[in-house]
């Protein structure tokens, strides 16, 4: 029941970064999401989810939505990595994984990337001027001119909507946990999470099928430490894959069909 919640808090972020070169209602907005997803799990690097959502666009402009779409998916790897970390720490100081000195060294690159990442928000004005002053990127003002035009309150807007989404698949997966009766306390649970959704991240370039085997092999090393039924995560793990993944990649297809019967009229 929370997953169309989840993708309907993606497709209201696409919505209001897309308004920057095109008006799209919700429903377009969801559809655009839900093809992009389809798309993305046989391309590295989520270059389909690009794909996905500039095919709902009608503007002659709608190539300037790849900042857009960037931006978007930025906010959503920033909030990952803000509770990645966080579970990421208590891992370090809870469990004092070998080799240790590897592990902080990681945490430390983490915290800089978060920093980072605050930075980079509060100049995005400056991304224009920079790209003007070099050359070697002069190509691609075209397509990240547009992060210029979203102000300081629009971007706090959609990181808390962000927020609210990774929120919203943290708390299916730790129901999901319960399912299947892994007896540890929700801070271990929702810490292994955040780890989990990092490690996703991170090796976003290695996309496939969803990431499922990134997400199965993190979560058995992550609760390996805690004693917990292997078994019982990989089985939960795969279910919210199911949920959260197969089940609206289903209905992307059915949307990509659509898509192709309507330019095939047309």
């Amino acid at each position: 029941m929370l997953t169309p919640l989840n993708w309907a808090l993606e497709a209201l972020k696409w919505q209001k970064l897309a308004s920057k070169v095109e008006q799209i209602s919700f429903s377009e907005a969801y559809r655009g999401v839900l093809i992009g997803l389809t798309f993305s799990t046989a391309t590295p690097m989520m270059i389909g989810d690009y794909a996905g959502k500039i095919l709902m666009l009608k503007s002659n402009k709608r190539l300037q939505s790849i900042g857009a779409i960037l931006l978007g998916n930025s906010l959503q790897m920033y909030v990952s990595l803000l509770f990645g970390t966080l579970g990421y720490l208590f891992f370090i100081i809870y469990s004092k994984p070998s080799p240790l000195i590897v592990h902080i060294i990681a945490i430390i690159i983490l915290a800089g990337c978060l920093v980072f990442g605050v930075f980079l928000s509060s100049h995005l004005s400056d991304i224009q001027v920079f790209l003007s002053k070099n050359r070697f990127f002069e190509y691609l003002k075209k397509y990240l001119g547009i992060l210029e035009n979203y102000t300081i309150d629009e971007l706090r807007n959609l990181f808390y909507i962000a927020t609210a989404r990774y929120l919203v698949f943290s708390f299916q997966f730790l129901l999901m946990f319960k399912i299947f009766e892994i007896n540890l306390s929700n801070t271990v649970l929702l810490a292994g999470i955040g780890i989990i959704f990092l490690t996703k991240t991170i090796i976003s370039a290695i996309n496939a099928l969803g990431d499922l085997g990134v997400r199965a092999l993190t979560s058995i090393y992550y609760f390996s430490y805690f004693g917990a039924d292997i078994a019982a995560i990989s089985s939960a793990t795969f279910m919210i894959w199911l949920v959260n993944v197969l089940l609206p990649i289903i209905f992307g297809s059915i949307f990509i069909l659509q898509l192709k019967l309507t330019t095939k009229n047309a």
